[in-house]
């Protein structure tokens, strides 16, 4: 399934991503106080940037930002931009949550700066329906886990139908969301706070944002902290088979969790061979819903929406070790001390930032950027066949990655992507760190990354869940990088901090 290009062509795109951004040039931005409660006591400011960067002086999208000042500006270093992943996340929050990311060093010496990226938020949103109750109509036709050929054929259907709204009434922004863009629009940012070089840290697919950007201005690169990362090449290139890997992750993130489980004993509620009670758990949604005392019905996609949403943090495990023990028990029929805990066993809820008065603009520009930076099959009768060696391979996590973005297949082709080189040499070295037992950005991607880079340092993290976290000593090397540039030896592991059982 590889999109390589020729070398004829890369020579083309090489020439044209390194040429003088000069004729981009931003005015620098004016910060007022933030208007929503949800940014109270911080700052806001928008940028006008090219709708297409082809076209500086055509038309233009608004990208709106949220700055936290920097604690002591009479040491102040620069900006630190922070893209928090999806793609479709809202990065203005990022702000809020500034303190739980970098030290109060950090905080001290920098700005930190979050921004909705084009289409996002409250930057000038993509928006394929008119409402809330348009969206829903047709994502209720989807199935996370579609089994049966009804379910399969309505999950296809409305895909299709989802891509088809979107060519017809989100305008021509949707023509131009790639990350190539963004990443673009992120140097025009750059020069609107002042930086003569870019400080940066992403997440998730923020590290795929952060490799484009190194790679089309090498030479503006200050500090870039890339953690919980893509393998950008693959991700562009041979999409399917980097489908295949990630839910690859999600599994091996599962079998650590389930080991885990048993190596705490009675700290984790349902150790015992975890295993093999997890998989009678797993077969028996397979068959059909099944009531949980205090949380009703859970169908197939409730319970594997919620397994893969819990190896995000391991602050969750010994909860889903309860939840899962609790179902272990009403299937089996055997006798429970477990309780229901308020809240609900469901699929992940849809994508996005500060609420908005149109939902699914998250669903929407996860959609339009992934489909344009990484073309997938066009034949929609391909993919149950895709379900079923994905799902052979990987039992939990295969089947709703393989249907995960079947839309792509109708989504309009466009040029205005990035897909390599990777491995331009950079002005400074690039940090990348990585949990060990990452589900959605599973360890062989960092690896992948720094070897795919010109010019990077991978940080290793033992530990659970989605990006870093529970970890002093990764948040030492943060600290030590973003504001004097220092670099952990090559081979460098941080341990987490917080066990998966703290009781054990």
């Amino acid at each position: 399934m590889s999109l390589a290009k020729v070398a004829t062509a890369l020579t083309v795109l090489a020439a044209f991503v390194a040429a003088p951004q000069a004729a981009h040039a931003a005015p620098r931005l004016t910060w007022a106080a933030c208007a929503e409660e949800e940014l109270a006591g911080y700052q806001c400011a928008t940028q006008q940037v090219p709708l297409d960067h082809d076209r500086p002086g055509g038309a233009t999208t608004t990208i709106a930002l949220a700055r936290r000042p920097a604690g002591d500006p009479a040491h102040r270093i620069g900006t630190i931009f922070v893209n928090p992943g999806g793609p479709g996340g809202a990065g203005r929050g990022m702000v809020t949550i500034a303190g739980q990311l970098v030290s109060a060093d950090v905080l001290a010496h920098f700005d930190i700066v979050g921004f909705d990226p084009r289409g996002i938020g409250a930057s000038d949103p993509l928006q394929c329906f008119a409402t809330d109750a348009e969206a829903e109509a047709l994502l209720a036709q989807m199935k996370l886990v579609p089994l049966t050929k009804p379910e399969i054929a309505s999950t296809l259907r409305a895909n299709y139908e989802y891509t088809e709204a979107c060519k017809r009434d989100a305008g021509p922004l949707l023509a131009h969301m790639s990350t190539l863009n963004v990443a673009k629009d992120l140097d025009l940012l750059r020069q609107a706070v002042g930086d003569a070089k870019l400080s940066y840290i992403g997440y998730s697919y923020g590290t795929h944002l952060g490799a484009t950007y190194v790679n089309l201005f090498p030479g503006k690169v200050r500090a870039v902290v890339l953690d919980g990362n893509v393998d950008p090449d693959q991700r562009t290139n041979r999409r399917l088979a980097n489908k295949f890997d990630r839910a690859g992750g999600f599994e091996i993130a599962l079998d650590g969790f389930l080991r885990a489980c048993d190596s705490a004993g009675p700290a984790c509620a349902l150790s015992g061979d975890a295993r093999g009670k997890y998989e009678k758990v797993r077969l028996r949604f397979r068959q059909g819903p099944v009531t949980l005392p205090g949380y009703g019905e859970i169908t197939l996609d409730d319970f594997t929406g919620y397994v893969s949403s819990s190896m995000y943090d391991v602050a969750s495990f010994p909860e889903t070790a309860e939840i899962l023990r609790l179902a272990y028990d009403t299937i089996t029929g055997a006798p429970s001390t477990l309780r229901a805990r308020p809240g609900k066993i469901s699929a992940p809820p849809a994508r996005g930032g500060l609420p908005d008065a149109y939902s699914y603009t998250g669903n929407d520009a996860f959609y339009a950027v992934n489909c344009a930076d990484a073309p997938l099959p066009r034949d929609p009768a391909l993919y149950p066949g895709f379900a079923k060696v994905f799902e052979a391979a990987h039992p939990t996590f295969g089947r709703a990655e393989a249907f995960g973005e079947v839309g792509c297949a109708n989504w309009p082709r466009t040029t205005e992507r990035y897909n390599g080189p990777w491995n331009r040499r950079t002005s400074s070295t690039v940090l990348l760190v990585n949990p060990t037992y990452d589900p959605a950005t599973r360890y062989a991607f960092a690896q992948r990354m720094e070897r795919e880079l010109g010019n990077a340092r991978l940080l290793t993290m033992t530990g659970f869940g989605h990006t870093s976290s529970f970890s002093a000593c990764v948040t030492d090397w943060y600290t030590r990088y973003l504001i004097g540039g220092a670099l952990p030896p090559k081979g460098t592991v941080c341990q987490q901090d917080r066990p998966p059982f703290p009781n054990a």
